[in-house]
């Protein structure tokens, strides 16, 4: 702990610093006035500050270093010694921000060594709370969102330009994608981030208990309700609150959500009077909200309010190769094992599909580090675990080629039977996603077009064909 003392006499710094240095662990710093002490500043904990720096009873400059300090923005801990207990002098130094004082009548060990222990606390405590500030903003803040192609980076510029919005966002994208994540780093990019963060998970909570759970409930409200309970609305406090997959939302919720959003109050079940919502309202979804509009499954109403700033969320086949090779490196950092992987092995990650997304990428990436054998992953180590089943001779590529070609009875050929069955494969593997089939295939997504073109114009003419038979 380094701790500044300033006083224009000599024999008192001294006397000073012999009692701070009983404390123990404590680097004492002197200076003589005000500019030797704001030259001295850097790395400094706590400072005792005389309030006369000089044999001039009119002058108070250890009140102009005081000012000094606080106009640059520092919130150094400042402690008043006095040679009177003026109150005039202790009052405008308590104004201009000093923690506390004491008379230089009463310097002594009892009286010092309190004060330099209180300030070591708050400083491990102060350091406590920044650590822990700093991963959280590790572990949510925007920079925390692995990712450098351009879809991502337009994603992080709309978090930061909603963060201090107080507007609903809707958050689009397919399961696993990473939602919350950006629901988290809009709430610690914005000014509530020290304020509660409520994730709400609309199905996981039956529907006769999603109204009480969100908006709270009153003593006797129904069968079972034998306290007041506040919601999860309610709980946010000034914070934000996230309804996740709010496309499952039943009707009668959406009614009441929807009142909530329009009048910013809460009424809670079985309640006379309503109480005020604080929290910012972020909702998510990986379902089409306009299409369950036209279906009548999800109030025009409410959508319109919530749309108000959307953020759509790629999946990870919409963010190409170097976007998977970041999450998995990140991912396979954050693992207790060293893992390293062939260029084989990353090709065979890169190319495969995965529906689940990132956290699909995240759990797998997981379990090779729990079950792989050794650190170096190859691929056989990674089909040996990606709960595919193993290649037996019956189904190996040699024995597939037989079979279709001994294959009897079929109106394609077999070239074209094999192809249309592999493309057709791959696009329900990726969800139609056809960058994601492309690179299933080992093709680009142009070539695996003109396939897909050229087997249905053959389909046309073999249909012509049988129609002039006819």
């Amino acid at each position: 702990m380094r701790i500044l003392v300033v006083d224009d006499d000599r024999e008192i710094r001294a006397a000073i610093g012999r009692l701070l240095r009983r404390a123990g662990d404590v680097e004492v710093v002197e200076a003589e006035g005000v500019d030797t002490a704001l030259a001295r500043l850097d790395g400094i904990d706590l400072a005792l500050v005389d309030v006369r720096l000089s044999d001039d009873p009119s002058d108070r400059s250890g009140l102009t270093l005081l000012r000094e300090i606080r106009r640059s923005g520092s919130s150094l801990p400042v402690v008043i010694v006095s040679g009177s207990s003026a109150t005039a002098d202790l009052r405008d130094a308590m104004r201009l921000g000093a923690r506390d004082y004491v008379l230089k009548d009463h310097l002594c060990e009892e009286v010092v060594l309190p004060i330099v222990e209180s300030f070591r606390e708050r400083i491990t405590l102060d350091g406590e709370v920044r650590r822990l500030r700093a991963q959280v903003e590790d572990a949510w803040g925007i920079e925390a969102i692995v990712g450098s192609s351009p879809t991502m980076d337009r994603v992080r510029r709309t978090i930061a330009r909603v963060a201090n919005a107080d507007a609903p966002v809707l958050i689009l994208g397919e399961t696993g994608v990473g939602k919350e994540m950006v629901a988290r780093a809009i709430h610690h990019a914005s000014a509530r981030h020290e304020q509660p963060f409520v994730a709400v998970n609309c199905t996981a909570i039956p529907s006769a208990l999603l109204e009480s759970m969100l908006f709270g409930h009153e003593k006797g409200a129904f069968t079972g309700a034998d306290r007041q309970r506040a919601g999860r609305m309610a709980a946010a406090g000034k914070g934000t609150i996230l309804l996740d997959e709010i496309g499952d939302l039943p009707l009668d919720v959406q009614s009441k959500l929807l009142r909530v959003l329009e009048e910013r109050r809460i009424l809670p079940v079985g309640a006379d009077r309503d109480r005020p919502l604080q929290a910012r309202v972020v909702a998510a979804t990986n379902v089409d909200l306009a299409r369950r509009v036209q279906e009548g499954r999800f109030r025009s109403d409410l959508y319109y309010r919530l749309d108000v700033v959307t953020i759509h969320v790629p999946s990870l086949a919409e963010r190409g190769r170097a976007d998977l090779e970041e999450l998995l490196f990140t991912f396979t950092a954050s693992q207790p094992r060293r893992l390293r992987y062939t260029p084989e092995a990353i090709e065979w990650l890169v190319a495969r599909p995965w529906p689940g997304n990132v956290r699909e990428l995240k759990n797998f990436v997981r379990r090779l580090s729990i079950m792989a054998e050794v650190a170096l992953i190859d691929v056989a180590t990674l089909e040996a675990l990606s709960g595919r089943p193993e290649r037996g001779p019956a189904s190996s590529v040699e024995a597939l080629v037989d079979e279709v070609l001994g294959s009897t009875g079929e109106a394609d050929s077999p070239y074209r039977l094999v192809e249309r069955a592999m493309i057709r494969r791959a696009l329900d593997q990726t969800g139609g996603n056809r960058s994601a089939a492309a690179r299933l295939l080992g093709v680009s997504r142009k070539a695996l077009g003109r396939r897909w073109a050229r087997l249905e114009s053959d389909d046309d003419r073999d249909a012509d064909d049988d129609g002039d038979d006819a």
